[in-house]
């Protein structure tokens, strides 16, 4: 059994679902058949997701301590030797336990509780003498010097450490000293390069036009990021950005509507959540689509439907130009070769892009007020022949190393 964590695929997070069916598909095409994956629900589950099947288990960081998904007493159970909940008999039953902390939460800047739950479920397979193998992930920042402490004794102790950017590797780098080992810690392409794409069955068939490749109009695509537009003002101060999100994507997207009147825009989001909710892009796409008006009016459309990552990867694989802040959504466009432009909010998109060969293709949402940003967008919208190409001949090397990459991971994992 191999045991993945921090990749719930039922968070409505399809950033998060995008780096669980990577590594799954990944690990299944290499021989794993017995793969367990943590999630939200309850119990043991088997899910059969076309071409791998998978346990899921429940295992959640809530209060309720009695339950048999608690995160603490699952815990405090592997480290008395007691493996007394499901999650703590899968972890201790595993040949390997992976962990990909979401992609970019080990870290304590989402909070406390975010960080203790990163650092229990790591501490899992430590107590439980499992090895614990970190796959492609952001490390830190760390603003309070004991939890990066924390976070160094786990990265001291894991069997190994992958990160997916440059920015992580010096720090891991410097973080082990001594104990760096070029074997088992490593810099990778993060592994959503490699998800699988999957046209899906329940488009209505004006959104299916719009997506045919004879459609006759060129077709750009917009990630509206409801962490960033819901609670503009909030979202402003909290990552320091030079505007309100909502006034910087509202006018990226009457920029490029004006400068090309044969454009249609496609409204994509990628994190679903219910009405009302503060991180919907659903909510924020909508809301960006009445604040455009009249010029919304059989030119701009919103994908409505809850498409998982797979199935958004093929939808991102059939635009002309893509722009957004949801990072694995510009990792979805830009690994099918869709000319990208990333809306940067943190030191995150860079470094994953860098890393990709494409660094230029960020805009830095902290540096670029509305006018900027939407002058920027225009520019790599009217390049995008020129990036098109480019990305045509470097899409296949992304593929082939993440290829290369995953089978280190296997390999490291036993299989």
């Amino acid at each position: 059994m191999i045991t993945l964590l921090n990749a719930a695929p039922d968070t409505g997070n399809q950033g998060v679902s995008a780096l669980c069916h990577s590594v799954v598909a990944g690990l299944w095409q290499r021989g794993a058949r017995r793969l367990a994956v943590a999630d939200h629900g309850r119990g043991l589950r088997r899910a059969d997701w076309g071409d791998a099947q998978v346990d899921l288990v429940g295992l959640t960081h809530h209060r309720r301590v009695w339950r048999g998904d608690n995160l603490r007493a699952t815990h405090a159970m592997l480290r008395l030797g007691v493996p007394g909940t499901l999650p703590a008999r899968v972890v201790a039953g595993s040949r390997a336990v992976l962990d990909i902390s979401g992609g970019d939460s080990f870290t304590d800047l989402y909070g406390p509780r975010r960080f203790r739950a990163m650092v229990l479920s790591k501490r899992l397979a430590l107590a439980a003498g499992v090895p614990l193998i970190l796959l492609p992930q952001k490390l830190g920042p760390f603003r309070d010097p004991a939890n990066e402490a924390e976070a160094v004794d786990i990265l001291r102790r894991a069997a190994a450490v992958w990160v997916r950017d440059a920015g992580s590797f010096a720090f891991l780098q410097a973080a082990l000293g001594d104990g760096f080992d070029p074997a088992r810690h490593r810099l990778a392409v993060d592994v959503a390069v490699a998800l699988p794409a999957q046209a899906p069955e329940g488009l209505d068939r004006e959104t299916m036009a719009w997506l045919a490749p004879d459609r006759g109009f060129p077709l750009a695509g917009l990630n509206v990021s409801g962490l960033l537009c819901n609670d503009a003002a909030g979202a402003r101060r909290a990552f320091g950005l030079a505007d309100r999100h909502d006034a910087q994507i509202e006018a990226l997207a009457t920029a490029l509507l004006d400068a090309d009147p044969g454009l249609r825009l496609l409204l994509v989001p990628h994190v679903h959540r219910p009405d009302g909710d503060p991180e919907s892009d659903l909510d924020a796409a909508r809301a960006l689509k009445l604040r455009l008006g009249s010029r919304a009016e059989g030119r701009v459309r919103v994908l409505d439907a809850p498409l998982p990552a797979t199935e958004l990867k093929w939808v991102l694989s059939r635009l002309d130009w893509f722009a957004g802040a949801r990072m694995h959504a510009t990792i979805g466009a830009f690994s099918s070769g869709t000319p990208t432009l990333g809306l940067g909010y943190s030191d995150k998109a860079e470094g994953v892009f860098a890393e990709c060969g494409i660094a230029a293709d960020v805009a830095d949402l902290r540096r670029l007020d509305a006018a900027a940003l939407a002058a920027r967008a225009v520019a790599s919208y009217g390049a995008r022949a020129a990036r098109a190409a480019d990305l045509s001949a470097r899409v296949a090397g992304l593929r082939a190393r993440a290829a290369a990459e995953m089978d280190a991971i296997a390999a490291q994992a036993g299989l």
